[in-house]
């Protein structure tokens, strides 16, 4: 099984993107982790569990120029922002470690009840997405679902219903493996450029043209 998990949005200034997504579009978010390796502070925006629209602002220079995931932003920033990556969430992390000879990196953290926090991931090339699991993590869809009527979205918000890609889609489906995944694709290298978002007035497309 594979389904999107988030969608990663890089912007200049995450309270001001903040403010637009609720004013101009009804989203709530809640302020979320600091990413060392990237020297980024991030917010998410909860969709029906799991999924969910992460949006972050590189606060840290210094551990953005050094870090080892601190590339993919640099390059998105280089851009003008918007997105620059996604993952999509499987059930067999190891059979996808398999198929494509890629080792798992391991970012989960072993709690006192026998739970982890955290994740593990299976990453390629930066204009393809990368696979993502959240071994013995809970609860987590119960955590993602009081979040999502915590934040106080203004409308019914559902899902990701398209994402937009640049890129061979041959090369993408190959990668990903059978899937019924909403995409379709253009022409060109960049790989994610849009997202869009059902709710219950309408799509929300991302990125808007302000970071």
């Amino acid at each position: 099984m594979l389904a999107v998990d988030h969608v990663c949005w890089l912007v200049a200034d995450a309270d001001q993107t903040g403010d637009f997504l609720r004013d101009q579009h009804g989203l709530g978010n809640e302020r979320s982790m600091y990413y060392p390796r990237a020297g980024t502070q991030h917010y998410f925006v909860p969709l029906l569990p799991p999924q969910g629209l992460e949006f972050m602002q590189i606060v840290n220079r210094q551990a953005a120029e050094t870090g080892d995931a601190g590339r993919s932003v640099l390059a998105c920033e280089a851009r003008g922002f918007g997105l620059f990556s996604w993952a999509v969430v499987v059930n067999d992390l190891e059979a996808v470690s398999h198929r494509l000879g890629i080792p798992i990196d391991d970012y989960t953290i072993s709690h006192g009840d026998g739970t982890l926090r955290g994740w593990r991931t299976v990453s390629g090339p930066d204009h393809l997405p990368f696979f993502i699991d959240y071994p013995n993590n809970g609860d987590r869809k119960g955590r993602l679902r009081a979040m999502y009527e915590r934040v106080g979205h203004a409308r019914e918000v559902h899902h990701f219903s398209m994402l937009t890609i640049e890129g061979d889609e041959r090369e993408m489906q190959d990668w990903l493996g059978p899937n019924d995944l909403p995409l379709r694709f253009h022409g060109g290298t960049t790989g994610l450029i849009e997202a869009q978002i059902s709710t219950t007035t309408g799509p929300v497309l991302i990125p808007q043209k302000r970071a």
